[in-house]
């Protein structure tokens, strides 16, 4: 769970790198609490969506349909992403 918490503490700073990483040490560890699995597999997929990744962001959102794995509706963002590559919305301060 630290390592999840950590990845989305990164991937929120636009540190994909070590967002990555951390979501990667998510689930390689005891995948407590069971959805840490696919929602990990998920930012996955948006951090290679967003680097220009299109072929392993889609892996990602595969892997996380595979799961089965419905917390927080992740089935129907993993099936969105698949669709329609993940972009990050412009924060309001990036427009001014």
């Amino acid at each position: 769970m630290a390592h999840y918490r950590i990845a989305d503490v990164f991937f929120q700073q636009n540190d994909y790198q070590s967002a990555a990483n951390e979501f990667r040490e998510a689930l390689n560890g005891d995948l407590e609490p069971k959805w840490i699995e696919v929602w990990s597999e998920i930012h996955l997929g948006m951090i290679f969506d967003i680097t220009g990744q299109r072929d392993r962001a889609v892996n990602e959102y595969n892997l996380a349909v595979r799961s089965k794995d419905n917390t927080q509706r992740a089935q129907e963002e993993a099936a969105k992403y698949l669709k329609k590559p993940y972009e990050r919305k412009k924060s309001p301060e990036a427009e001014q």
